[in-house]
């Protein structure tokens, strides 16, 4: 194959590697393909690093600790968990959830810190409404506690969807036995989660 062939079949090839690599990349890739002599040998090498960035950028997220507990009227979790991002790297994502079930009312506080960001604090009182099919109506009020000491609140008609609980408790007695916390999270990504 002569030269301006391989260059250009080499910047095709380009195209292939993820977006987040293209974008720090492409320039400097382009200019060295304009320096360089492009052989057989350098086209297989583009189209394996490429493969191996996919893979790469294909990183699911990781669960860094999991612990569940039943406490009175409800339970609690606290979770972390890497995702990845974009450019390659990882944010570590941490969270606090505790529900509390008063029968015909419920109370849940979700405290939770994504990366470098400040830290959020949400309350939600929810009074149980009627049960349609596998929904129910709530009625719900919502407290947002930001970090600069203000407080955000909203009042709203929710529908809950009733399988939510079902799911939970099956993961929680799942948890009980002994089952990991990165076989649960696999599990919710699976075609045959742990759940059902």
């Amino acid at each position: 194959m002569k030269a301006p062939r391989m260059k250009r079949l080499a910047q095709l090839l380009i195209r292939f590697y993820p977006r987040w690599w293209r974008t720090r990349y492409d320039q400097e890739f382009e200019a060295l393909l304009e320096d360089a002599g492009v052989t057989l040998l350098d086209l297989a090498g583009i189209v394996r690093s490429a493969v191996e960035m996919r893979m790469k950028s294909t990183t699911v997220p990781r669960v860094v600790d999991l612990a569940c507990r039943d406490i009175p009227y409800g339970y609690e979790v606290n979770s972390s968990v890497e995702l990845p991002l974009d450019d390659g790297s990882m944010m570590l994502v941490r969270s606090f959830y505790r529900q509390i079930d008063l029968g015909d009312s419920y109370v849940t506080l979700t405290h939770s810190s994504r990366g470098s960001a400040p830290a959020q604090t949400i309350l939600i009182y929810g009074k149980k409404g009627e049960v349609d099919g596998d929904f129910r109506t709530d009625e719900t009020e919502m407290l947002v506690l930001h970090t600069d000491g203000t407080v955000e609140r909203t009042e709203q008609t929710v529908k809950t969807w009733l399988k939510y609980d079902t799911i939970v408790d099956r993961v929680r007695e799942k948890y009980r036995r002994g089952v990991s916390a990165e076989d649960i999270f696999r599990s919710a990504n699976s075609d045959n989660p742990l759940w059902s």
